[in-house]
């Protein structure tokens, strides 16, 4: 999988929009997806988490579907990806850390929101014979962490695996373990989840 993202000054300098639901859409050019999420921050709950020192995980899944009229559609493979956003009391401005390493910082929450907008196009298509029909689905879940947590998958994030996995142990299974231990602590911290499909996308033509 490779996932491609730009920032672009015109897109992260924008003014405040209206405060809008939170939105994920999954769009297919060329038969490559692009998925883009908005409004992740507009009523203010995350942003009030962040500055309370409550980092949150951005957990990206898109799944390839094919289409079979005669049975059940045939889920074919997905690819899944991170991001975290953070508040820096001591900077008093936002990180937000993409998988592969990447870290940016945002003065401010609309700045940071603006950011969280930009698509991610992901290297995934599909292949098979002329008139083959596929669909993407879309997932995303917003969850909260704590320091323990924010520092295992920061490592992570930048390709570091080592110390956070033990006993054979896959870090997925791991990371979603400890996940869980912080909802139960932090239960009633507001979470969100996400859904969106694609058109569906034919071999050979539209």
């Amino acid at each position: 999988m490779r996932l491609v993202w730009g920032v672009a000054a015109g897109l992260v300098l924008t003014t405040a929009a209206v405060a809008q639901s939170p939105t994920l859409t999954v769009t297919v050019s060329s038969t490559v997806p692009r998925v883009r999420s908005s409004g992740l921050l507009a009523d203010g709950k995350f942003v009030g988490l962040m500055r309370s020192g409550f980092p949150l995980r951005l957990h990206y899944r898109l799944e390839l579907w094919h289409v079979r009229g005669s049975w059940f559609d045939q889920f074919i493979r997905e690819v899944s990806w991170d991001a975290v956003a953070r508040n820096d009391p001591l900077a008093d401005d936002f990180v937000l850390i993409r998988q592969g390493g990447t870290v940016r910082r945002y003065a401010t929450p609309e700045e940071l929101a603006a950011a969280l907008e930009i698509p991610y196009t992901v290297t995934m298509q599909p292949s098979g014979s002329p008139g083959d029909r596929f669909y993407f689905v879309a997932r995303l879940e917003v969850t909260t962490l704590n320091d323990t947590d924010l520092q295992e998958l920061s490592r992570w994030l930048s390709g570091d695996v080592g110390p956070t996995v033990s006993g054979g142990e896959s870090f997925g299974d791991a990371l979603a373990r400890g996940a869980q231990r912080v909802l139960v602590r932090l239960a009633g911290l507001p979470r969100q989840r996400l859904e969106a499909r694609s058109s569906t996308i034919r071999i050979g033509g539209r």
